[in-house]
């Protein structure tokens, strides 16, 4: 029965989770954002602005990955029934400019 109350507790503990990344932080010297919290505090105004905040916020957790050691991805995650999908924006490390932003149907 405690078995059952842990792995419940570990479920809830997951889900309130903002985001889901490995954890990594750029290691680039000419680089502007280096680490993770950065990248989504970077990224969240933008995706709020374009598609609203309850929008964006109902796709926690996010997902963050590195791709060529110099891009942030950040992905929203599908937690409903049915059809639809999730934001993915991609943010240069060097210069912070988004490189590209759109949402799934």
């Amino acid at each position: 029965m405690m078995k059952k109350y842990l792995i419940l507790g570990f479920i809830a503990f997951i889900s309130c989770n903002d985001k889901v990344g490995d954890g990594r932080d750029i290691i680039c010297e000419d680089c502007l954002i280096i680490k993770e919290e950065t990248a989504l505090g970077v990224a969240l105004p933008i995706l709020y602005e374009n598609y609203g905040e309850d929008k964006i916020k109902s796709e926690r957790p996010y997902m963050v990955s590195v791709e060529q050691d110099s891009i942030w991805n950040i992905r929203g995650t599908f937690n409903r029934i049915g059809f639809g999908g999730v934001f993915n924006i991609k943010i240069s490390a060097k210069n912070g400019r988004v490189i590209e932003m759109y949402h799934e149907k």
